[in-house]
């Protein structure tokens, strides 16, 4: 979640706007908040159905609702802000503006994923009485059922009733009324959209990983001097053909979501640490058994049902790279059902890994797990080491990979995989 490097030029408006002319074949460019990216099972904009098969061009305007019934959607906000609403959930967009973002959840269970806020931008959610103003990277959830409330897995919020301000830390909640006051929550509650968000966040850095290979490899070089910018390049949304889902590629720094997987802009995706995971090409999002059921990994990759809808027969896992935070890795599979089990399962990790000798970068440079990429810890993040390449390489756990197995701009996997005895990306 914590930055990995620091930002010198960051615009909210006029986001590549040459960009839009210079990118790899299979990429567009989007700054509007509102993009609704991914959609699982049965979602609807303003009462209609939604196709998971059109939605580049789907976004909401102010005013528009998204919906589900037995299923989910993933909706992009600022760049680097992901809104995801659970089963039976209502979302209005109120303003889509860059500065600040309001949304109102009306119904059933929301989350808001927080990897990037710039600075003097803020995303403004309304629910029960009371307006909740995230000004910081977190993972924050919703619920407008019953008596609404509003919990911080990570971060802080402040939370508005009227005049009257309340600050929410990290591992609290709040009931959404006049009299409340903060309280603990409890992390080890099953929590369907938690553990749906953390596979979501998985893909997303995937794609993003993919997005910024592709841009070097066009020849953009690390500072994307071809935009027309001075040296420094701006964050943003770009479609990405291979995923059928738009990437958020982070300028030219790197960043942890809170479930720790990694972004990392061009300039130094060289040296993001990777593991090899199972990614569904055209978005995927996990395995769901039953109504309201938790996500688990099968080994034989398929994909499984979401409330009963079962997935294309087609459809099949292929193992790419998947940045990560060294510190605290995301975790692939099952064991993520509530807050409490994913950090259990990314402390197993990080020990896991440490006694196989760590984690390896795209160019095969050692990263040891526990520390960020080059020894260094500053702002909370990974500066990279300086000599680090860019070649499509990993490592999980003790084995090695060999290299070629990302996808390309037009979707296309390559031939890499993974060495005798490699670990995969089991914790």
């Amino acid at each position: 979640m914590k930055r990995a490097w620091l930002n010198t030029t960051k615009i909210l408006t006029g986001l590549f706007v040459t960009a839009m002319y210079a990118m790899p074949q299979g990429y567009t460019v989007s700054a509007k908040p509102g993009v609704v990216n991914y959609i699982e099972g049965n979602a609807f904009l303003n009462g209609s159905p939604l196709s998971a098969q059109s939605l580049k061009a789907v976004f909401l305007n102010a005013n528009d609702t998204i919906s589900t019934d037995i299923g989910k959607a993933e909706v992009l906000l600022a760049p680097g802000c992901f809104l995801r609403l659970g089963d039976n959930t209502k979302v209005q967009m109120v303003s889509p503006s860059l500065a600040d973002t309001q949304i109102a959840v009306k119904s059933g269970s929301a989350m808001v994923e927080v990897d990037d806020i710039v600075k003097d931008s803020r995303i403004t959610v309304l629910a029960g009485s009371a307006s909740i103003v995230l000004d910081r990277n977190g993972l924050y959830r919703f619920s407008a059922d019953g008596t609404a409330t509003a919990s911080v897995l990570d971060g802080k919020a402040a939370v508005y009733f009227g005049d009257r301000k309340l600050d929410v830390g990290k591992g609290r909640e709040v009931a959404l009324d006049q009299s409340s006051k903060a309280r603990k929550f409890d992390s080890k509650r099953s929590d369907d959209l938690y553990a749906w968000s953390n596979i979501r966040a998985q893909y997303n850095a995937a794609a993003s990983y993919q997005a910024a290979k592709d841009v070097n490899a066009a020849g953009y070089g690390g500072v994307w001097g071809g935009y027309g910018f001075s040296g420094y390049s701006n964050p943003g949304w770009f479609w990405n053909s291979g995923f059928n889902s738009w990437s958020w590629l982070p300028g030219n720094g790197a960043f942890y979501s809170p479930f720790g997987f990694g972004f990392y802009g061009p300039g130094v995706v060289g040296y993001a640490p990777v593991i090899f995971a199972p990614v569904y090409r055209g978005g995927g999002g996990g395995v769901y058994a039953g109504r309201g059921g938790i996500p688990r990994q099968q080994a034989s990759g398929a994909k499984g049902v979401v409330a009963g809808a079962q997935a294309p027969a087609a459809a099949a896992p292929q193992r790419m790279s998947v940045p990560v935070d060294p510190r605290r890795p995301g975790v692939v599979g099952a064991g993520i059902s509530s807050p409490a089990a994913g950090m259990a399962a990314r402390n197993q990790a990080v020990r896991s890994f440490s006694s196989n000798g760590g984690f390896r970068t795209g160019s095969g440079m050692t990263v040891p797990a526990g520390r960020a990429a080059g020894g260094y810890v500053g702002g909370g993040g990974a500066r990279p080491a300086p000599g680090a390449g860019g070649a499509s390489v990993g490592r999980a756990g003790g084995g090695g990979m060999s290299s070629g197995g990302g996808m390309n701009s037009a979707g296309r996997a390559g031939g890499g995989a993974p060495a005798a005895g490699s670990a995969g990306a089991r914790h």
